[in-house]
């Protein structure tokens, strides 16, 4: 390309012919832009200025939304830790009324205001939970009890506490069902007194969603009792295994002295004693002469006919990972008379064993598994004093795998000089399916209130619960155990 078609920049130039005080003449040369030039100028530096007001404009409405999430997540999570606080302690029901025993503290009053309604006019309708729930759209009505303590542990006052929505706004509020004689309440007490109208306490607003949703109940009450059968009336007998080398019949009566004869409460005496009491070498047998005796919970029938333990004895099949409750009362020995009322305190731990456990149909053994055993025998003492050591004994327990065909067998070994005289009276037998930890919750929930009679095995609520600030939302959902729940815990 040549110089003559080289483009040389424009320049506009005006001259303004003047004349300076000397009389001379001066050009006074100015450089400008054309129109178009202006125009595109002024057109770019305003897409720059929208362009940066449109990212400062967006990065405001950011930072706010993201202050209104935060601000209603950190409300939902704060109400959800107050929710989870009440929840947890619902259906407590036990204080130290009862007093104390030499081994500690004994938790041994329950407080029956803590149930929602535990004498209704039909049986079929007994509630006997400590919590009652109702929904409508997506807002739900909590309501439930628990015991107030004071700082020793003694029982202070029932309390029914409230959460519901009213007008988008979630509400607190606290009564006292029923309070100890002479209970003052303080001026800034929370709760309404017994026969008040409680205040609510808003403790969130703006609220979408407020779902409380029962799980189901971990064991139906028609399948919760195994042994006796749940149409006995508590009342079982005890079989005595003979017809092996090994063991050795007891004697065993009723509470109105009858032999062989069931009912709530059985006496085992005439134990076998694996004590020789020769003057010149007085010792334990040698292991060829020892025997045991061992007993078999079977229903309270009269038998008729040649029996043996494993005919007579209740078949029981225990499913896996299910847990299982084992329960019974030792009475004291005070109902005995002259030495054997002595003799019954005279069971030496460690020497001698008392224990209960299941035992094969088919093999006469605890239950196994190519040779492993599915579940150990419990060991349980006798009382050791007259007035102290009675009452209940509970084992807890699941299996890795299902058994069939398994019989409830205690067993006695006495090794001391004089238990052997003594006798044991097992009262209020008990095995039972126990509500687990693995909690189910169905769409909408478990229907509480069309199957009262379920709720007292219902131990997790799950709460879902959305907050809204200007237009954004924060949110919880979490499942809250209530192990207290019911009045077998």
């Amino acid at each position: 390309m040549g110089p003559a078609s080289r483009r040389v920049p424009r320049v506009f130039v005006y001259t303004e012919r003047t004349v300076d005080g000397m009389g001379k003449i001066t050009t006074d040369k100015r450089a400008g832009f054309t129109l178009m030039e202006l125009m595109v100028y002024i057109a770019i530096v305003g897409i720059v200025v929208i362009v940066a007001g449109q990212a400062f404009s967006n990065s405001t409405k950011m930072r706010v939304r993201t202050q209104s999430m935060l601000k209603a997540s950190e409300v939902a999570e704060n109400v959800a830790a107050v929710f989870k606080q009440d929840v947890a302690q619902t259906g407590a029901k036990s204080s130290m009324e009862a007093g104390t025993t030499d081994d500690g503290n004994n938790f041994g009053s329950v407080h029956t205001s803590v149930y929602m309604d535990p004498v209704p006019g039909s049986c079929s309708s007994a509630d006997y939970s400590s919590f009652r729930v109702s929904a409508s759209s997506n807002q739900s009505d909590l309501t439930i009890r628990r015991l107030r303590y004071d700082a020793n542990g003694y029982y202070e006052a029932t309390e029914e506490v409230r959460w519901y929505v009213e007008d988008a706004k979630l509400k607190r509020s606290c009564k006292l069902v029923e309070k100890r004689t002479g209970l003052t309440l303080a001026d800034d007490e929370p709760c309404a007194d017994v026969g008040g109208t409680p205040e609510g306490v808003e403790m969130a607003d703006g609220v979408a969603t407020f779902a409380v949703e029962a799980a189901e109940p971990g064991v139906l009450e028609a399948n919760e009792q195994v042994f006796p059968a749940a149409d006995a009336g508590g009342a079982f007998n005890f079989f005595p295994r003979t017809g092996d080398m090994k063991y050795v019949a007891v004697t065993t009566v009723n509470s109105l002295g009858e032999l062989g004869k069931g009912g709530t409460s059985v006496t085992i005496s005439d134990f076998f004693t694996n004590f020789k009491s020769d003057d010149d070498s007085p010792g334990i047998l040698d292991e060829g002469s020892r025997r045991l005796n061992q007993i078999f919970a079977m229903k309270n029938n009269t038998l008729e006919g040649t029996q043996t333990w494993a005919t007579a004895c209740e078949k029981i099949t225990l499913e896996a990972n299910q847990e299982y409750e084992i329960s019974f009362n030792v009475d004291s020995p005070n109902a005995y008379s002259g030495d054997a009322k002595n003799r019954s305190l005279s069971f030496v731990p460690g020497v001698d064993h008392l224990s209960v456990g299941f035992r094969s149909v088919s093999t006469g053994d605890i239950p196994r598994k190519d040779g492993v055993k599915l579940l150990e025998d419990f060991l349980f003492f006798p009382p050791l004093d007259a007035d102290k050591g009675g009452g209940k004994r509970t084992m807890r327990f699941s299996v890795p795998q299902k058994i069939e065909n398994a019989c409830m067998a205690f067993t006695f070994a006495c090794y001391s000089p004089l238990i052997h005289q003594g006798k044991i009276t097992i009262s209020n037998l008990n095995l039972k399916k126990v509500v687990g930890t693995n909690y189910v919750f169905n769409d909408g929930g478990y229907a509480t209130e069309t199957h009262k009679a379920e709720k007292k095995n219902i131990k997790a609520l799950r709460l879902k619960l959305k907050i809204s600030r200007n237009g954004e939302g924060g949110s919880v959902d979490v499942v809250v155990p209530m192990p207290s729940n019911g009045p077998s815990d």
